[in-house]
């Protein structure tokens, strides 16, 4: 499994692009997640610096209004498409509206299926994938609304971000979550929280807010998230992957320079048979 490092971490930070692309590197990243507020302002010789190192852009994290007419949908997902050429990625991961999945009149479901649909149809064409985060208070929110929604939008382009703490958001066990919807899933997020009644603070309206909280947001390894069990039980099949280590809260080197040598020790330790 290869790890990313979010650019998102360092939203309310004075750090050029640069500086990101020598930590990752100095740190032993295999790749970028890059944030599409990012993307949008990356300069030519950012690009060019980025391309010229050894780090992958393992996926443009945006967000498409799926309630716009369908014309402006498909002129921002090809927008998106070009953005994501540009930064040489494959990946474009969205959510799946902003509606749970409980909620959805049949009318809203179909209307839901028909557009992402429409999206995967403009990205295909140029080898893009469209991945849909698994989140909360939208149609994949839980496993089961997750698998439907893939099968009736019934294109290979349309994949999963398989974020292991939104799953147990959901109340599902990240393990049988991770086999029952593997042959969907094509990234990892990775982030925990201190106790469940903490989920919250990754509400979008706190975690994007430079003065939202940030209490409950804990290293990997000290939170609700089971991560060692999670990587010794699914370790065999995460080889093909790559997972990002999205951290919100205060000083992100630190936190991601330790995680992510947590994790490589954590996935060194699983036996080989298990792998």
């Amino acid at each position: 499994m290869k790890l990313a490092l979010c650019t998102i971490s360092y939203r309310h930070h004075l750090r050029s692009f640069n500086d990101l692309i020598d930590f990752a590197t100095e740190e032993h990243f295999d790749a970028i997640d890059i944030w599409g507020v990012h993307a949008e302002h990356l300069r030519t010789e950012e690009v060019d610096r980025l391309k010229s190192s050894h780090l992958n852009v393992s996926m443009l994290s945006h967000y498409l209004n799926l309630n716009a007419p369908m014309s402006e949908l498909l002129a921002e997902t090809k927008r998106l498409s070009r953005l994501a050429t540009r930064i040489g990625t494959e990946r474009i991961r969205i959510f799946a509206g902003n509606e749970a999945s409980h909620t959805l009149s049949d009318a809203k479901w179909d209307q839901l299926v028909y557009r992402l649909n429409g999206i995967c149809r403009v990205l295909d064409p140029a080898g893009q994938r469209l991945l849909l985060e698994f989140h909360p208070n939208t149609a994949t929110d839980t496993v089961e609304a997750t698998i439907r929604l893939l099968q009736a939008i019934n294109h290979p382009t349309c994949r999963i971000n398989f974020d292991v703490l939104h799953v147990i958001e959901s109340k599902a066990d990240p393990v049988e979550a991770y086999f029952r919807l593997a042959a969907y899933v094509d990234h990892l997020h990775l982030k925990t929280v201190a106790n469940v009644e903490q989920f919250s603070v990754f509400e979008p309206a706190n975690v994007y807010a430079a003065s939202g909280s940030r209490e409950g947001m804990v290293p990997l390894f000290e939170g609700i998230v089971d991560y060692h069990r999670f990587f010794e039980v699914v370790s065999g099949h995460l080889d093909h992957l790559t997972a990002s280590l999205e951290w919100f809260g205060p000083d992100p080197d630190e936190r991601l320079r330790e995680d992510r040598i947590l994790i490589t020790q954590a996935l060194e330790r699983v036996p080989i048979l298990s792998r």
